[in-house]
């Protein structure tokens, strides 16, 4: 290991290269490069981008056997000296041939993730598989779940109570940039008043919005992409779909625009993670109110702080109650704007998250230096 700081190699299953041009140019958050931004201008941890894509051949390999970003993980054994620790923050995307390794002793490199989503089998009714999951999972160095709920559905399904165990696991909130949305704050404190809007492609409940929105007058921008581009055929004409791409600073002027930003979600309960995490770091960055499916394993609970409503998965009537209440009581409205920016500066944004990342390092270093 080096001996002035820890060196992270962050992977990612899209390019972190791109992410961190956006971030300089202006055109994206720093939570898109998921803690470098913070971390190095803390100055104990150095984050180094490897480089996402170089003989495609491997990758293709890679889909015919199971294994993701195959690419990234062979080159990456040719790399040991230029990092000390291997940092992804989804996990078993970028991770598993390297595991496979680890596990045989051929990888010996501490490896620290983030944890989205039901981990690997967790959820399986075959013990056997929890055991292989359980295997998996504990062959990470540092696992920091991105949700509290989903950190203990995890650790009782997989029987995880030993110390040693234990002491690699933790939660940390991934949230936004606390610097980027300055300029769009300032813009939508005068724009609260043209039309709704919901973005994203994961999970998404497209349907159901789109049937509230068919009782209602109130307009409605859906940003979505072609492969979670709604299936409805007679769609009301104050609904508009964009399924084509668009940069993210673009989508901010929409966002400035719009009254609320609105959240339909989607899943198998056994899936449930941390779907719409996403969405409601726009939310909370901009001061927007929302209203968004309920989801228990999402930290930040958008009634419970005050800026939202939550309503239950594929309640047509719930989102016009929810929506109509958000357009009708300004007061409501206004202290929900005020209670979404409470929350970014308290509990959800960048900074929080590189300080929980920052430790989950240190201690992997200090651990190995050893």
């Amino acid at each position: 290991m080096s001996a002035e700081k820890p060196r992270l190699l962050l992977v990612n299953n899209y390019s972190m290269e791109n992410a961190y041009e956006l971030w300089k140019k202006g055109n994206s958050g720093s939570h898109h490069v998921w803690g470098k931004i913070e971390l190095e201008k803390r100055g104990k941890v150095e984050v180094i981008i490897f480089p996402h894509e170089k003989y495609t051949f491997l990758n293709k390999l890679g889909k015919l056997i199971g294994i993701k970003h195959l690419d990234q993980q062979v080159r990456i054994l040719g790399h040991s000296k230029a990092y000390d620790i291997l940092y992804a923050p989804y996990s078993l995307s970028n991770t598993r041939f390297l595991l496979l390794l680890k596990f045989l002793g051929l990888y010996r490199k501490p490896i620290l993730v983030t944890v989205h989503q039901p981990f690997l089998g967790m959820n399986s009714k075959n013990s056997f598989i929890r055991w292989l999951s359980r295997k998996v999972l504990l062959q990470y160095d540092g696992i920091l779940f991105l949700s509290e709920k989903l950190m203990e559905n995890t650790l009782k399904a997989l029987k995880i109570k030993d110390e040693k165990s234990l002491s690699k696991i933790d939660s940390a909130q991934w949230g936004p940039d606390i610097n980027f949305y300055q300029n769009f704050k300032t813009k939508t404190l005068n724009n609260n008043g043209g039309y709704f809007i919901s973005a994203g492609h994961t999970a998404r409940d497209y349907v159901t919005l789109i049937e509230a929105f068919r009782r209602m007058e109130h307009q409605l921008k859906i940003f979505c992409t072609p492969q979670s581009m709604p299936e409805v055929t007679d769609l009301p004409k104050n609904v508009t779909i964009h399924s084509e791409f668009i940069p993210y600073a673009e989508l901010m002027q929409f966002y400035v625009g719009a009254k609320a930003i609105l959240i339909p979600l989607k899943y198998p309960e056994r899936l449930e993670g941390c779907q719409g995490m996403t969405s409601l770091q726009d939310v909370v960055a901009l001061g927007k109110p929302t209203v968004i499916t309920k989801n228990p394993s999402i930290n930040i609970d958008a009634a419970r702080e005050g800026f939202g409503i939550t309503v239950a998965k594929g309640d047509v009537s719930g989102w016009v109650d929810a929506v109509e209440s958000l357009a009708k009581d300004r007061a409501s409205f206004q202290q929900m704007e005020e209670n979404a920016s409470r929350v970014y500066r308290d509990k959800f944004n960048s900074e929080l998250f590189a300080d929980k990342l920052e430790k989950a390092a240190l201690k992997i270093y200090n651990k190995y230096r050893k």
